[in-house]
């Protein structure tokens, strides 16, 4: 029996959901050939910079969406800072795709917030629609 839901097979779905998002937005999007198990999944060209890019599949956490910022390598958490400019968060719940520069994201985990907190806070709150990039 084919298995749809394994991890090698949701990161693929995934950076093809952000590689296609970006080509959408009319930049052009490079994949590593040589390093297919490198830290970085894919690259584009915005305005002639270079953007590396680690690529996450997001899911709902009540009221937000979580994406791990590391790798677990051997049940080791590694961070990507110094490897990556910036995740590609696709959500298949959402069906968009989300571009968060690494400088704003926490060194485990980050929440996207996508409904508003019940007590109105604002501040330090890090809203999905502001790294919104569109649908796939």
């Amino acid at each position: 029996m084919l298995r749809l839901d394994t991890p090698s097979r949701l990161g693929a779905r995934t950076e093809a959901a952000v590689s296609s998002a970006l080509a959408r937005c009319g930049f052009d999007v490079y994949a590593p050939i040589f390093s297919i198990n490198g830290r970085v999944d894919l690259v584009y060209d915005r305005a002639g910079q270079l953007v590396r890019v680690q690529c996450k599949t997001a899911r709902v956490a009540r009221t937000a969406l979580y994406f791990p910022t590391t790798s677990n390598t051997g049940n080791v958490p590694i961070g990507y800072a110094g490897e990556v400019d910036e995740f590609g968060v696709y959500a298949p719940s959402t069906n968009l795709v989300y571009l968060v520069p690494i400088a704003d994201a926490p060194a485990r985990g980050c929440n996207l917030r996508i409904v508003p907190t019940r007590n109105n806070q604002a501040a330090g709150v890090r809203w999905a629609m502001d790294y919104e990039l569109g649908p796939p």
